[in-house]
């Protein structure tokens, strides 16, 4: 499938499932491979800019996009960002947070970080 890569911006961005990620901001391009490698998504949703502390967005990795027409169509996003498990995780964290210092929460986030990249879910 070809594609001008400026059709890819400023669409907004859902799950298969109908949920809305935020608006295609840019493209990550493998030269070698001459091929769209991730989206950069910005104008999150409410609910991701506050997993993701306020970063300005996420780069979705381009083999999770289904469809691309007037929006874009993505593959569900892992189960660590579903809205029905961010509020037990906000009890969670609370309760972790008052039993760990400082340098233990930060040794937690570097875990976190690394394994959302394994997944291929990045914080830009």
């Amino acid at each position: 499938m070809e594609s001008e890569i400026t059709k890819l911006l400023n669409l907004d961005v859902y799950t298969q499932t109908g949920r809305y990620i935020g608006k295609t901001e840019d493209v990550m391009i493998d030269i070698e491979d001459k091929e769209a490698s991730k989206l950069a998504v910005g104008s999150l949703d409410n609910v991701l800019k506050e997993e993701f502390n306020g970063k300005k967005g996420l780069l979705i990795p381009y083999r999770w996009v289904l469809a691309v027409e007037d929006i874009v169509l993505i593959k569900k996003l892992p189960k660590k960002i579903s809205i029905e498990e961010k509020e037990t995780e906000k009890e969670t964290e609370k309760e972790e947070e008052t039993e760990k210092d400082s340098e233990e929460n930060e040794r937690e986030k570097e875990k976190v970080k690394k394994k959302d990249e394994k997944e291929g879910l990045f914080d830009y």
